[in-house]
């Protein structure tokens, strides 16, 4: 079969069923075609977040990847049987850094309640902080043209990509036609089930054999942002926790502010404890709700 045929047969594909078998073996099958890799070098940040429960976490397994036990529908870049370390990042473009979004990122990236323009209120979020130990490399998954703000990040790799594909004439058409197809299905937005995301969330693992995981833009932010995947072996080799804070989100329908109300301590067991942060950084619930108009 010729990855077009392929291409088709899996668009195609019935997704209010499970069919992992038959889009893993197709994607098996896709033939040989060009990626760009992104290394995450010794010293890079990565930002999650977790929407802060009732009773502050304990321990910073509860800040990391889903445990695998409870690992069980398809997500953008996860399957039922393998589970995912989901954050953004802030990228380097030739030696200057873009604005600080990774944050902003994740936080739209993980709660509806921001993302609506709609809702009135707050929300408890906690974020917390990763360094890369060792290098990280990811596939990067950029090649889609229809987001409205892409970064700086993304359009670079997306010209690398096109002119390394140009130099390879016998693998030029199935590179760039396959990588945009693969493009669209980690852009896709609203989905009425998650067996919608299969076809991603299957090249995930695959690509996870011999990677540390995936890079691909904020879906969530119209491209204006970069998300990484990283695979579970790859974060307790190769991640350290820095810390995490509990933040308050405070909402004004189009008005968003992020407030910091705690900072974190760590023992060598991993076990956690918050305390408030100092005078000048912490922000009162007054204050929050001031910033969005609620006072």
């Amino acid at each position: 079969m010729t990855h077009r045929q392929i291409i088709n047969e899996l668009k195609q594909v019935d997704f209010s069923t499970d069919n992992r078998d038959f889009i893993y073996q197709r994607l098996k099958r896709l033939g040989e075609f060009g990626v760009i890799i992104t290394t995450l070098h010794k010293g890079k940040k990565i930002i999650r977040a977790r929407i802060s429960a009732k009773e502050p976490y304990k321990n910073i397994s509860e800040l990391s990847f889903k445990p695998q036990e409870f690992n069980h529908t398809y997500q953008r870049a996860s399957t039922p049987k393998h589970t995912m370390f989901y954050g953004s990042i802030v990228p380097e473009i030739a030696g200057t850094t873009e604005p600080e979004t990774a944050r902003i990122t994740i936080l739209f990236e993980l709660s509806e309640f921001v993302r609506s323009t709609e809702t009135i209120g707050e929300q408890g979020i906690t974020y917390s902080a990763w360094e890369v130990m060792e290098d990280i490399e990811l596939v990067s998954l950029i090649h889609h043209k229809k987001f409205k703000r892409p970064t700086a990040l993304s359009k670079k790799l997306q010209t690398e990509f096109e002119e390394f594909a140009s130099q390879k004439a016998e693998l030029e058409t199935s590179t760039l036609e396959i990588s945009e197809y693969l493009g669209h299905e980690f852009a896709k937005e609203a989905i009425p089930d998650h067996l919608h995301y299969m076809v991603s969330a299957l090249y995930s693992e695959i690509v996870c054999s011999s990677f540390d995981g995936i890079l691909y833009p904020s879906v969530r932010l119209a491209g204006e942002g970069i998300n990484v995947a990283i695979k579970p072996e790859s974060v307790k080799s190769k991640l350290q926790f820095l810390g995490a804070s509990e933040c308050t989100v405070y909402k004004n329908k189009k008005n968003v502010f992020v407030g910091n109300d705690t900072q974190s301590i760590h023992d060598e067991k991993g076990n956690l404890t918050f305390s408030k942060i100092e005078a000048e950084h912490y922000t009162s619930r007054e204050i929050g709700r001031k910033k969005v108009g609620l006072e």
